[in-house]
């Protein structure tokens, strides 16, 4: 099983990379930018903003059911055939961090905010706020999980 990991790994590394960089990608460069349009295009305002920043968030998510599916076979995989220790666990453990900040934010937190009905809602800025929040959790999990099983060849 080990052979069969040693081929894994490579593609698992680059599905996790391409997921931090997808993250900081529409975190850090494009939402700042689509919600000021209106400082660019005159007749535009944070509406408009937000209808272009969920475009872009309906296809990362697209991306990071892909990534969900990646780690919770990858890692169960793992924490099953590989030697049990408490590094292994605790891998197990990220890539649940991960897969429920994944799951929520795909289907709780992008549904509730791109529907119109709750722009107006007084719990809006909260849910926003809590996805910003998941958002960065992944981002930190995956970014441990991609460095542990960079330098981390045999456990």
């Amino acid at each position: 099983m080990t052979k069969f990991f040693r081929i894994i790994d490579p593609l698992y590394i680059l599905l996790l990379g391409i997921g931090i960089g997808g993250i900081i990608a529409c975190g850090a460069f494009a939402a700042p930018v689509v919600f000021r349009i209106g400082d660019m295009i005159p007749g535009l305002g944070p509406y408009e903003g937000g209808m272009i920043m969920g475009g872009i968030f309906v296809r990362l998510n697209m991306y990071l059911l892909i990534l969900l599916l990646a780690i919770i076979i990858y890692e169960l995989l793992s924490f099953i055939y590989l030697r049990k220790t408490i590094y292994s666990i605790l891998l197990l453990l990220v890539g649940i961090i991960s897969s429920v900040c994944i799951a929520l934010f795909v289907w709780y937190y992008t549904p509730f905010i791109l529907n119109p009905e709750n722009l107006v809602s007084e719990n809006f800025s909260s849910m926003h706020e809590q996805s910003v929040l998941c958002f960065k959790i992944l981002m930190v999990c995956l970014a441990i999980l991609l460095v542990s099983r960079s330098y981390k060849k045999d456990m």
